[in-house]
């Protein structure tokens, strides 16, 4: 009994939901779906209602009010559906009541959103006078009366964001991305469309990105398993960026509002207030979601008042148009990414983008300016995470900032503060990149400590990159913008003096170095400048031991590491830590340097200072080298490399290759000693980057044991060849394959499409189906380290995915060599 109608295609998945839905009638009398239009409300609640026939001795019956119009007509919609007819003299609610009061019945209301007053009047009226009757209702928001329970439907399980991190063996993959249900659901509707469609290796990845740029909505899913037809799977996920032109031609007996994405979405948007329209609009131009806080900057205006953002919000939530993440400290909402550009859109149409932008640019440089003190100060960690958070906006701000007549100041003073965080997080080449564009903006060429600032963080981050020349060049306009600014910019010179010091130091221009570092920190001493003076305290500790001065330096470092303590700067904690720790290895105070550097690497690492944290680790090799900890040396000097070889670090490359071709003339393996630092010599050429002074003898006294190990002409043709070998051969030939002849290296890589050793190491794990965390374990490195690897290896096989490693690497025998 009842009038559910038979499916006509297949129901995937949602076992979960399903049950939780029993669960939910079984222990309440309304029970209302929710979820934007498309997330399959109807699709579930039907799928459960019907499991749930024998339940019901009554039936189960749907009533249907999409097309319903008049909330007036709600009641006699749903009579009509339970065959209920109108009795003279009577209410047709109550008509309805008697015959439902003695039935044990479940009613289906699907589709209350437009009519969500009179729906809520219905079901209070009628589960008040009937205690049998149990209502499951679907509304892209709740109906909002006592005793309602209610389910927001989430999207359709995808699989990992990068499949090809889970198991990779061929057919274990395809296991994995069938597990998905929106994968499951693309290739149910794409079979029945194209019969000759089938998932494999080869469509599986791009089946995937399909279903999650897509947000796993199962409408917009089987929209676009339709251009099956016409398409192949890679060119669909090629084409999202144009989603609603592309996910047309839905069932032509479907409702209107389901037969294209578009359609679908404006079914909800109709239904707003003219306030949550122009907040949802307001939204779009977050990249990455945002707090409370800016929301209320930014989609304030234009008949929203900035106290009324919040409850706009909370109704968007309420209506399955907004997502809300609870962290512990604060709440960030945020779009589909569906439904933000569906907004941007009507945002275009509106006029207002340009207005809703700059507000948005606006809260950002506040944000930023409110942020500068901390990113140098004790709540560097806090607010290097906020940054992280926020790390998408500032982007956009950023871009929109070059578009947008009169905002290059803002997007100056952006960008210089921003820099401080690039600097912090690792981001070298982004950051330089952004710094370059909103400098060469002709309304920011005015000489002001914006542009200063900004002109001084591109010099940091080119010193990272041993890009010196370069470097140089910016932080000379920096100092001379600050001198000209006078004591406004006295904190400024004072930085600027010093970084130009640490380039001539790096340069071997130890004179001038010494000079920059006095002035810069009589400079800090006379502003009362405290982090200069750590600074230039650090910094002349490693001037002094870079030239031999080890007794001028252990005292300048010590007292560097109390006044960097005082500061609360993470970034000079660390550093500081570094350099005492670099002094106690030359002491031979081996124990102690290493409780600094694992000291400095916790911090580096909860900071994501990858700089340093390439340092302490490349010194944590340097203490395992002296202690002829070969195999230790090599697992602290791979991570290091991976780190450094990501920022463009040639320098510190440079001088991880040098210790590594120490350790090769300690095992007597002449030959490949000379191949890495004839490498190494090159590099530090190519970058300028000369070597300390004081470790120039010992260097001196390798480069002439090899010459007689080897002879002059060996030794001659090997160094050549280190000096031609790429940078990530070489570095990969100095960790795994220095001591092969150089013909059975060759003939390994020529085998297996030009991998290294290495590579070929990851290669054959993933083959085992292992994840990037089992195989960082398996080799004792980090799990970024493995990422670089795998990148390497798809960018050098011309592959997408990890599966098509995986199936090549069975195809040459590995996974069955590993497993005997």
């Amino acid at each position: 009994m009842g009038s559910l109608p038979a499916p006509l295609s297949d129901f995937i998945g949602r076992e979960r939901e399903i049950a939780e839905v029993k669960q939910l009638l079984a222990a309440h009398r309304l029970v209302t779906l929710t979820g934007p239009g498309g997330s399959g409300k109807t699709r579930l609640a039907l799928q459960a209602a019907n499991e749930l026939r024998g339940e019901y001795e009554d039936g189960v019956w749907l009533a249907e009010l999409a097309s319903l119009s008049d909330g007036a007509l709600v009641a006699q919609t749903i009579a009509t559906h339970l065959n209920v007819h109108e009795q003279p003299g009577q209410l047709l609610i109550d008509t309805l009541a008697d015959h439902l009061v003695s039935r044990r019945l479940l009613l289906v209301i699907d589709n209350c959103e437009h009519l969500i007053q009179a729906c809520a009047q219905f079901a209070k009226a009628v589960l008040e006078r009937c205690p049998e009757l149990r209502i499951l209702a679907t509304s892209r928001e709740m109906l909002g009366i006592p005793g309602e329970s209610v389910l927001a439907v989430p999207p359709l399980s995808l699989p990992e964001e990068q499949p090809w991190k889970s198991p990779a063996a061929a057919q274990k993959a395809l296991g994995v991305y069938r597990r998905a249900e929106a994968v499951q659901l693309f290739e149910n509707r794409a079979a029945s469309i194209a019969p000759d469609f089938a998932l494999d290796t080869e469509n599986a990845a791009w089946v995937s990105e399909i279903c999650r740029r897509l947000d796993g909505m199962p409408l917009a899913i089987e929209l676009a398993a339709a251009r099956v037809r016409t398409l192949s799977v890679q060119q669909i996920a090629q084409k999202l960026d144009d989603r609603f032109h592309l996910l047309t031609g839905g069932s032509r007996t479907a409702p209107h509002r389901q037969q294209t994405l578009l359609s679908a979405i404006d079914w909800s948007y109709a239904l707003l207030s003219a306030k949550e329209q122009r907040v949802l609009q307001g939204l779009s131009v977050f990249a990455g979601g945002c707090t409370l806080a800016a929301a209320e900057v930014v989609c304030s205006g234009r008949g929203v008042e900035s106290a009324e953002v919040l409850d706009v919000l909370s109704h968007l939530v309420d209506k399955s148009l907004v997502l809300v993440d609870k962290a512990e400290d604060e709440a960030r909402y945020h779009l589909l990414e569906t439904i933000r550009q569906y907004a941007i859109e009507k945002l275009a149409k509106t006029g207002d983008v340009d207005e809703i932008k700059s507000r948005h640019l606006d809260y950002f440089v506040q944000l930023a300016e409110r942020a500068e003190p901390y990113l140098s100060g004790g709540a560097q960690i806090l607010w290097v995470k906020r940054f992280e958070a926020e790390h998408d906006n500032l982007r956009a701000a950023l871009e929109w900032s070059l578009k947008s007549t009169g905002s290059a100041d803002k997007g100056l003073r952006l960008a210089a503060i921003t820099g401080g965080f690039w600097k912090l997080h690792g981001d070298y080449t982004e950051g330089r990149m952004r710094l370059a564009a909103a400098l060469a903006l002709e309304a920011a060429q005015a000489r002001t400590r914006p542009r200063a600032n900004a002109l001084f963080n591109a010099g940091l981050l080119a010193f990272y990159q041993s890009d010196y020349a370069a470097s140089r060049a910016v932080t000379e306009e920096s100092l001379a913008i600050c001198r000209e600014l006078g004591a406004s910019g006295r904190e400024g010179a004072a930085d600027a003096l010093e970084n130009l010091a640490e380039i001539a130091s790096e340069t071997g221009d130890y004179p001038a170095a010494a000079q920059y570092y006095e002035e810069s920190l009589a400079l800090s001493r006379e502003s009362g400048y405290l982090k200069g003076v750590g600074e230039n305290l650090k910094m002349i500790g490693w001037l002094a031991m870079r030239t031999g001065d080890y007794e001028r330096a252990e005292s300048m470092l010590e007292e560097a590491l109390v006044v960097c303590r005082q500061t609360g700067n993470s970034h000079q904690i660390i550093s500081a830590l570094d350099g005492v720790a670099e002094m106690a290895i030359r002491r031979g105070r081996y124990p102690r340097a290493h409780d600094l550097l694992q000291e400095s690497l916790a911090i580096g690492r909860q900071l994501g200072e990858k700089w340093q944290v390439a340092i302490a680790l490349a010194s944590l090799g340097w203490i395992a080298l002296r202690r002829q900890d070969f195999k230790e040396m090599k697992r602290l000097l791979e991570e290091s490399l991976t780190m450094r070889l990501e920022g463009g670090d040639k320098g510190g490359t440079a001088w991880c290759l040098e210790k590594l071709g120490e350790a090769n003339i300690l095992q007597s393996k002449w030959r490949p000693a000379a191949i890495i630092f004839g490498a190494a010599a090159a590099l530090r050429a190519r970058a300028s980057a000369m070597m300390d002074a004081v470790d120039r003898p010992d260097y001196e006294r390798m480069i002439s044991k090899l010459r007689t190990e080897l002879g002059e002409e060996t030794f001659a043709k090997a160094r050549a060849e280190g000096e031609e070998m790429p940078l990530e051969t070489v570095v990969d030939y100095a960790l795994h394959e220095a001591g092969q002849t150089n013909e059975s290296a060759q003939v390994e890589k020529e085998n297996f499409g030009g991998l290294t050793a290495r590579e070929r190491e990851v290669a054959a794990l993933i083959a085992q189906g292992k994840s990037n965390r089992e195989i960082a374990t398996a080799m004792t490195v980090g799990a970024k380290t493995v990422e670089t690897y795998v990148t390497r290896i798809l960018n050098k096989l011309g592959f997408d995915s990890r599966v098509q490693i995986a199936t090549w690497m069975v195809g040459k025998g590995f996974e069955k060599k590993e497993s005997q």
